[in-house]
């Protein structure tokens, strides 16, 4: 980007848009101008219609996105949930960021607008974040990225990827750093009450079992898990419960839910584990054991790679969220 002209940055919103993807970024980049001093940053909401919003709010563009000059950065807010509505964008719309990133555009999505770049092919042999439940969708319809949904932020040259949620937050501050300094991005953060250290998005992940298939009988065994998943068991138990062989019962129950078994029920028992933490002040021991674990440090080990803290610290984090 050329520093003497003046920068322009495009915000693209979309019908299903939340607002706070929108908005919060344009502020946090507009405060950090004014701590600099500077007033040669252009700043511009883009969309295609009138935003209705909750509470009977309307967000308005300031013009068409197609219609608007070519920004130095562009900004795809989160798009809502790409299952329930796969075209959030248009065609048109898809076509001037292609044309954009051609032109060098620092083009950035939050999380769900990952789905515009994406869907534009630019993303292809890239790796990418977004939010963390719409992992297998993405997976499944984009296979030619490198989903990294654990990830708050992914940097490519000049694409970058936000993961869910309040990560427009993370995206910003990053924006914030890479074009006015980091003194002026840890004022920013300080300003507006935001921690800079949030680089994974496993300590936010819930664990969502697999109910759209129809396997009657895996059903049957998951209704079970859900009651007595940290009880003492093997898969043959389970495999026993719907009266086929431990081979059968994997290969069936995997291609149903997606997941091992085993995989399967240590979910389970981690989602457990976030519970009792952060509604208990029981030891890691006790806890570990109530969720099926009398090997305390295995326990440790299966809850830091599923949240990315130790229990302590998740809980810590947690509360002090709260």
């Amino acid at each position: 980007m050329n520093r003497s002209l003046m920068p322009r940055c495009l915000i693209l919103a979309a019908e299903h848009s939340p607002m706070t993807s929108v908005i919060g970024p344009l502020e946090i980049l507009t405060l950090a101008q004014r701590l600099t001093g500077r007033r040669d940053w252009q700043f511009e909401v883009v969309a295609d219609a009138a935003l209705a919003t909750q509470g009977g709010l309307t967000l308005q563009g300031t013009r068409p996105f197609c219609d608007s000059d070519s920004p130095d950065i562009l900004i795809i807010a989160a798009l809502g949930d790409p299952r329930r509505n796969p075209t959030p964008l248009s065609t048109a719309s898809l076509q001037r960021i292609r044309q954009l990133a051609e032109q060098g555009c620092h083009l950035v999505s939050i999380c769900s607008g990952a789905w515009a770049l994406a869907e534009s092919g630019l993303l292809n042999g890239l790796n990418a974040t977004s939010h963390w439940s719409l992992s297998d969708w993405l997976a499944e319809h984009f296979p030619a990225v490198h989903w990294h949904t654990d990830a708050m932020l992914i940097r490519n040259n000049s694409i970058w990827c936000g993961g869910g949620g309040s990560a427009w937050q993370d995206v910003t501050l990053s924006l914030v750093q890479h074009y006015f300094g980091d003194a002026i991005a840890r004022h920013t953060a300080q300003l507006v009450l935001i921690d800079r250290d949030r680089d994974d998005q496993r300590r936010y992940r819930g664990f969502i079992p697999a109910r759209q298939h129809q396997d009657h009988l895996i059903h049957q065994v998951q209704d079970w898990l859900d009651r007595h998943a940290c009880e003492p068991f093997v898969v043959a138990d389970l495999a026993a419960q719907v009266h086929l062989s431990e081979r059968q019962f994997k290969r069936r129950f995997s291609a149903a839910v997606k997941l091992p078994p085993r995989e399967y029920v240590q979910s389970l028992r981690m989602e457990q584990a976030k519970h009792l933490l952060t509604t208990s002040q029981q030891q890691v021991d006790s806890i570990a054991r109530q969720c099926g674990y009398d090997d305390v440090r295995f326990f440790r080990r299966l809850f830091r790679r599923s949240s990315g803290l130790t229990p302590l610290a998740y809980r810590a984090k947690v509360s002090s969220a709260g």
